[in-house]
């Protein structure tokens, strides 16, 4: 099987899947240059004299950041579109359209590919919700906006192997992909309990 594996990776027009195991170990265990192939080494680098590999032949210096991720919350008659997790990682787990921002894309122009790619749906982005990390892990930081449904019903895909609408108790809290989701809608729920205001006495 792995050789299976290593054969389908090597060939140039065969696609892959993106193991998240391995890309997962990125960037900890980076060890070449990505601009000349050398070997790179934990140098302390000044001016802030924080420790980050440099490369030992051009003298590149890799600054690892966060990647960036981009999604929205889709709202209709007070309820939330969420997906079930077709892939790794935390598949079959609940969370809201978005993914990775590419290189030259903006945040909000991933959002709605994401959506687009992952529900079927075209949908109206509002205003940011907020931008979330988890404290734990704080690989990513995730852009969050708010979202109106255009007339596509959300479907199915690879990447979503159930798309539902949920009201507010109804979202199934303790199956949730991320603590960013959790996050997001729980800043939802407070904010949409502001706009219906106090109960009348």
């Amino acid at each position: 099987m792995p050789a299976k594996r290593d054969a389908q990776v090597s060939h140039p027009d065969c696609p892959v899947h993106a193991d998240h195991r391995v890309q997962h170990q990125f960037p900890e265990k980076v060890r070449f240059c990505p601009l000349c192939g050398s070997e790179m080494k934990p140098r302390i680098v000044l001016p802030d004299r924080k420790r980050f590999k440099v490369c030992d032949r051009c003298g590149f210096v890799y600054f690892p950041g966060p990647k960036l991720v981009a999604g929205c919350l889709i709202t209709a008659n007070g309820r939330v579109l969420l997906l079930r997790r077709g892939i790794e990682p935390q598949v079959g787990k609940w969370t809201f359209p978005g993914g990775y921002v590419d290189l030259g894309e903006t945040p909000a122009a991933a959002a709605l590919r994401e959506t687009r790619e992952e529900t079927g749906m075209q949908v109206q982005l509002g205003r940011v919700l907020g931008v979330y990390a988890d404290p734990a892990a704080p690989i990513v930081a995730v852009v969050v906006y708010m979202a109106k449904a255009g007339i596509e019903q959300a479907s199915v895909t690879d990447e979503a192997t159930e798309v539902r609408y949920f009201s507010p108790t109804e979202i199934p809290w303790q199956e949730l992909a991320f603590s960013t989701t959790r996050e997001a809608l729980s800043d939802w729920l407070s904010q949409l309990s502001q706009e219906k205001g106090p109960p009348l006495p």
